[in-house]
């Protein structure tokens, strides 16, 4: 092969014959034939064997510098959803997808949620309520049991959350109090399961309500509405904001001592829990909460009759039917709540 002299036919010759002397082809000629640059024939001529490729480098990914990051928050928490792994790196700088994290992450991930049952209702007609347990963790140096106040709309969702170590009677008041100033107003009834700081007994005539709880409903106007026993998933929009608050919020989080964590709970779930799109309705639930046409406080209609002005302790036991409240006919609601 000469560089500069031509390339020997591949065929043994051009158009010659067997065993004839090769044809060698100027460099122009090999450059129109192949409809490269003569430089390019050039090159290849010079060259001792065919071109070698460099293997191309792929841009690093751009979840490559938060990868230690995210497992070692999966090894200690591995309930941690995606959406909450990516909210969390986001913050340190993350400017790619969360499909690629979901991906990543999903083998170390533990799936807690189930599903659960939803109704829904007009705007301004209910609330749904419940507790749930946190666990028993050290404060002021003794193990304290912590349980998390749950209240949301159901119309657009907005929600109230607060931790307490208790849930008697009048904590339940209390935290009831403080999601009404929260919100701003009250809802016409509010949806609970068969806690006994609600109702006592359930007779084959209905529900017997504990009495001092509903004195508080009669003084603020509201109706108490039952789960059927058994069938607690029916309030399914507080079941999801409790497994919601579980996963987003106390997941992978530390706190100084109770008040630290009721303050960061009421900033996160003003700033982003009621903030954010919601799944089901498609709208943040502060934009729903200006059509829940709620009643204010200074709004309420205290029940007349049949109710005492004080309740003791040992106040008897007695059923106390509240006013009817305007309800959607035929909903499938009532079929499940008493």
């Amino acid at each position: 092969m000469h560089a500069e002299g031509g390339i020997r036919d591949q065929t043994g010759g051009m158009g010659g014959h067997r065993g004839s002397a090769p044809t060698r082809l100027s460099i122009k000629a090999i450059s129109r034939q192949l409809g490269i640059s003569r430089n390019a024939v050039r090159r290849a001529l010079r060259r001792d064997g065919p071109p070698v490729r460099a293997p191309q480098k792929r841009p690093p990914s751009k979840l490559e510098p938060y990868k230690d990051y995210l497992l070692s928050r999966l090894a200690e928490f591995p309930e941690l959803s995606a959406a909450a792994l990516f909210e969390e790196i986001q913050a340190q700088g993350y400017e790619g997808g969360l499909t690629i994290l979901r991906n990543f992450t999903r083998p170390y991930r533990v799936r807690r949620r189930e599903p659960v049952v939803r109704f829904e209702t007009p705007p301004g007609h209910q609330a749904q309520v419940d507790w749930a347990h946190l666990g028993t963790h050290p404060l002021s140096g003794r193990p304290t049991p912590l349980y998390l106040f749950v209240f949301v709309l159901g119309f657009s969702r907005a929600l109230y959350a607060e931790v307490t170590t208790s849930t008697d009677l009048s904590t339940l008041i209390s935290c009831h109090l403080h999601a009404f100033a929260a919100l701003g107003s009250m809802p016409e009834e509010i949806l609970y399961d068969n806690q006994k700081q609600v109702v006592l007994s359930r007779t084959a005539d209905g529900p017997r309500f504990h009495p001092e709880f509903l004195f508080f409903c009669g003084q603020f106007g509201f109706r108490p509405r039952l789960c059927r026993p058994y069938r607690a998933q029916t309030k399914g929009k507080v079941e999801r904001s409790i497994g919601y608050l579980k996963d987003r919020f106390f997941c992978g989080r530390t706190f100084t001592d109770l008040t630290d964590m009721n303050l960061s709970l009421e900033r996160w779930v003003r700033e982003v829990a009621n903030e954010r799109e919601h799944a089901t309705t498609g709208e943040a639930p502060n934009v729903r909460l200006g059509r829940e046409n709620l009643r204010p406080l200074s709004a309420a209609r205290p029940w007349h009759g049949g109710l005492p002005p004080s309740l003791g302790p040992k106040a008897p036991l007695f059923k106390v039917v509240p006013p009817e409240v305007e309800q959607r006919p035929l909903s499938v609601y009532e079929e499940v709540a008493v």
